[in-house]
Order: C-alpha cells, then sequence, then structure tokens
C-alpha cells in the first residue's frame, strides 16, 4: 500500500556498516539468486514463465499479492507518517484493503473463468485491441517508467544518508539482483522469493520493534500509554473536509480503488496463475487482508519510534527528515549484525514489488502486444522475448533511478508521481465500465480517458482536494464521461457477444 515520500535531506553523520552486517546481506541477495536458478530449469514456455503454468497454490499467492502491493518506500513512508503525527492517515489502508476484498467476491470470479494471460486480454474480448493495446502501454510506462524507479531511489537515499551505503551501489544491487533472479526463474521465482522476503521483512520489523522497547523503561506497556496520551493513535476523523485525511476522503478513495485493482496487472497475476475462480478469490481476499495487516505493523512502527525519541531525544539528529527515521533508528540503536537483518527487510520490501513489475511487464508484451501485433510467433520466440523484456525493464529501471539520483531529483518525486497518476489514473475506470455496463463501448470508453486526464488536472491544479482523493476523480470521471460517449456515440458493442464479460449476466450475456 504505497504512500508518497517526502525529500530525504537531513544532517545526520552517517554509521557505517560492519562486516556482519554485509555478510547477512550476502545471505539475502544469494539466497533471491538461488531461488531463480531453481526455477529455471522449469522454465519451458513462455505460460510458464508469465503464469507458473496456472499452478500457485492460493496462500502463496496471497502473500505475494501483498508483497507486490507494498514496497520499500511503505517500509518508510508509513512509519514516518505515525512517527510526525498521528494513525489519520491509516484510513487508506481499510480503504484499499476492502476495495481488494470487493474485488475478490465480485469480479475476480468472472476474471478468471476467462483463462486470461494478462488482465488486458480481458479488454479486447470487451471491447477491442486498440483499448487493449492503450492499457498495456499505460501500464508499462506507469510501472517501469514511475513505481519501479521510486522503489529502488527513495530507500537507496534512505541508506545513503543514515548508514553512508552508496546510493548508486544501493539501487544497483536492487536493480541487477531482482533482475537475474526475474529473468532467470520467471513467475514461479518471482512469487517464491516474495514469500521469503515477506518473511524478512516481517522478521527485520519485530527485531527493531523489540529494540525499541529494550530501550525504554516499562517497555511495550509505557511507551503506548505516552504515545495514547499525546494522542498519537487518533486514527479517524468524520469532519467533512476533502482536504485531509478523513472519513469522506477514504470512502472516495474505497470506490476508485476497486477499479485500480482490477486494472493493475502484477496485482491481478496472483490471482490469474491461480488453479480455479475459487482459489483466485482467496488469493485475492488474503491478499488485501494481510496487506491491510502490514500497514498496522509500519504505522504501530512509527509511533514506537516517536515513543523511543520522546524517552530519548538526545539521540535524534537534529534536521532528520521523517522517511528516514526508520532507517536512522536501524544504523543507530541495533546491535550490528542484526542491522544487516532489518536492512535486507527493507531491500526484500522493495524488491517484491520490483519483481513483480518485471515479470508483469514481461507478460503485457509478450501477451498483449507480440500477441495482438505477431499472432504467428512460435513459443521458442515468445519465451525468448519474455526474457528479454524482462531484462530491459530492469536495466530501465535501474537506469532511470540512478539519473534521477545523479540530478539530485528526490524534490521532484511528489511532482512526478502526481504526473504519473494524472495520465494513467483514469484508466481503470474501463474496466468498471466493461464489467458494469453492457453498452459501454470502446469509442466512449476511450473519450472517458482523455476526458479524465483533463478533469484530473483540473482537481490537482485549483483545488486542494486530498491526494488520496484523486484516484477516485479520475476513475469516476472516466466511467461517467465513457458511459455518456457510449451511449451517444453508436452501439459497436452490439457486433460481439458479451457472454461471461459482465457482472450482469456471467452466461449468456443478455443485453439490457
Amino acid at each position: 500500500m504505497l504512500l508518497l515520500a517526502t525529500p530525504l535531506v537531513a544532517v545526520v553523520s552517517p554509521r557505517t556498516l560492519t562486516w556482519p552486517d554485509y555478510a547477512m546481506l550476502a545471505v539475502y541477495f544469494t539466497a533471491t539468486l538461488a531461488i531463480g536458478w531453481w526455477w529455471r530449469r522449469k522454465k519451458q514456455s513462455s505460460g510458464e514463465f508469465i503464469l507458473g503454468d496456472r499452478r500457485l497454490p492460493w496462500w502463496a499467492a496471497a502473500i505475494s499479492f501483498m508483497a507486490t502491493a507494498t514496497s520499500s518506500i511503505s517500509f518508510m513512508a508509513l512509519p514516518a507518517r505515525s512517527f510526525g503525527a498521528d494513525w489519520l492517515s491509516f484510513g487508506s489502508a481499510p480503504a484499499q484493503a476492502f476495495a481488494g476484498v470487493l474485488v475478490g467476491v465480485v469480479f475476480v470470479g468472472a476474471l478468471r473463468r476467462l483463462n486470461l494471460i494478462t488482465i488486458f486480454g480481458y479488454l479486447e474480448q470487451r471491447f477491442d485491441s486498440r483499448v487493449r493495446l492503450v492499457g498495456a502501454g499505460l501500464a508499462i510506462l506507469l510501472k517501469v517508467g514511475g513505481r519501479m524507479s521510486v522503489v529502488m531511489l527513495l530507500p537507496a537515499l534512505a541508506l545513503s544518508t543514515v548508514t553512508g551505503f552508496n546510493v548508486y551501489a544501493s539501487i544497483l544491487l536492487m536493480g541487477v539482483v531482482t533482475t537475474i533472479y526475474a529473468m532467470e526463474g520467471g513467475f514461479e521465482a518471482v512469487v517464491w522469493t516474495d514469500v521469503m522476503q515477506v518473511g524478512v521483512t516481517v522478521c527485520g520489523v519485530f527485531v527493531a520493534l523489540a529494540c525499541m522497547a529494550h530501550g525504554v523503561e516499562g517497555g511495550f506497556g509505557a511507551m503506548i500509554e505516552t504515545a495514547g496520551t499525546a494522542g498519537k493513535f487518533q486514527v479517524i476523523s468524520t469532519e467533512w473536509n476533502l482536504t485531509q485525511p478523513t472519513v469522506a476522503v477514504f470512502v472516495g478513495m474505497f470506490f476508485g480503488h476497486i477499479f485500480v485493482v482490477l486494472g493493475d496487472q502484477p496485482l491481478m497475476q496472483r490471482m490469474l496463475a491461480t488453479a480455479d475462480p475459487r482459489e483466485a478469490r482467496r488469493a485475492v481476499v488474503m491478499g488485501n487482508l494481510i496487506g491491510m495487516a502490514g500497514s498496522v505493523m509500519f504505522f504501530f512502527v512509527g509511533t514506537m519510534l516517536w515513543a523511543f525519541y520522546r524517552a530519548h531525544p538526545d539521540r535524534l539528529a537534529a534536521g532528520l527528515a521523517s522517511d528516514a527515521i526508520f532507517p536512522y533508528f536501524i544504523a543507530n540503536e541495533v546491535p550490528r549484525g542484526v542491522v544487516g537483518l532489518i536492512i535486507a527487510g527493507l531491500f526484500a520490501a522493495g524488491m517484491g514489488a520490483l519483481s513483480s513489475a518485471m515479470n508483469a511487464t514481461a507478460g503485457i508484451v509478450v501477451s498483449d502486444f507480440q500477441g495482438t501485433l505477431r499472432p504467428g510467433a512460435t513459443e521458442q520466440q515468445r519465451l525468448r522475448l519474455a526474457r528479454v523484456s524482462t531484462l530491459a525493464a530492469g536495466a530501465i529501471a535501474t537506469g532511470m533511478a540512478a539519473w534521477l539520483a545523479w540530478r539530485g531529483a528526490a524534490s521532484l518525486w511528489d511532482e512526478y508521481l502526481k504526473l504519473i497518476a494524472l495520465i494513467g489514473g483514469g484508466f481503470p475506470g474501463v474496466f468498471a465500465l466493461g464489467l458494469m455496463s453492457r453498452r459501454a463501448n470502446s469509442t466512449g470508453v476511450i473519450i472517458g480517458v482523455l476526458t479524465s486526464v483533463l478533469v484530473t488536472w483540473v482537481v490537482q491544479t485549483f483545488t486542494q482536494t486530498s491526494a488520496f482523493l484523486h484516484g477516485f476523480v479520475a476513475v469516476a470521471s472516466c466511467i461517467v464521461v465513457g458511459y455518456l460517449a457510449s451511449l451517444c456515440c453508436g452501439g459497436d458493442v452490439a457486433k460481439k457477444s458479451l457472454a461471461g464479460l459482465t457482472v450482469w449476466d456471467r452466461r449468456n450475456g443478455a443485453g439490457e
């Protein structure tokens, strides 16, 4: 669950890692590479590379779903939120989680029965190849040109600030290792490293919490009491205010996020790789619930960090940016050797999201682009393209993260991410129109997408509306305009059967 990070500007004396820390990191990276090489032996087809031949257990898919939705940004940004303020921003977690649960219950079964390779295959069946290719192209742009670079850059900057670890070495290490195991082992390597990485991350966080409790007289009891008295656990605001994290904002976020989940190939790839619709539902529902539990954990870390430094104000460096607070605690308060374990957890949180985006990009290139533009490609050509696409995605994202670090562009990330949300934020509304309306057509939904860009730009530029609500604005405007435009632009939808493609009639596609 992604929250945006703020610039990392701090006046800190870095504490250098020691050899036990480097040894722990070496063990972690070796284990991830070993998993990739192990699964390479079984990759005989592009279907196995992209979806693991649809034999993924639902519980592994659920854990991988959570790892894909989370990242190293959340590892830093969520504790920073509760450290610097309270739990009001936590409302984004249940809004996203319950939206995902609704997706699992209502939509996933119908989509899984279609035996898609990517979620964009649905768009061609429901609309046409133009809509499919637009959606697939936007997905690659947003993942490779956006989130993947963020996931590598911001934790690299944090580690550099508080440990002296070279920022370019950090980016290169994450990018190269993740690209290798994703390219070698394909989807199954990605999923099983996700399972391991979630374990490493959770273990690291609990070790850090234990160190916090050990460093304060009275342990967790005293820390929780201090934080509660100071109002640090305030979690709900019922004020009618769309510029702050209030209940009204998160209700809007909930409705917008339903279709964001549906249109996210890395997330939906997990349910497409399960054995049947029932397993797919379980994976999506449990993945979202696990993700919400992870948000609780990270918010709790931030509050406990506040209580720790309330008890030891002399240990907190002046000028430290909020997003660096957790890495700063790790570097300065955790015993040597154990630091390596927790930093491995930070890397793990990022690499899960990275590898998922790489493998999803390979699936999109092979299924949506090669499958549409060159349907006669051989299986060997498809598998080769899948590996090359994984390599290219990793190389581009790594290079972009390094370039932005060189440009000192951390302060530009909020604006950059707003631009990315502006460009692609409304497209999930196309899935809403396809699944929930029999009258939506390709011309109408494309008009809806273009209009959503304008509407979102107006909201971002001329209002103070909370960023949590921008996704809802984009999706809602796409749905409303796309539906009205479909009614006005004629009925190309009447030329094809909609059986199994809408929620209204999954059996015979009867018209309205």
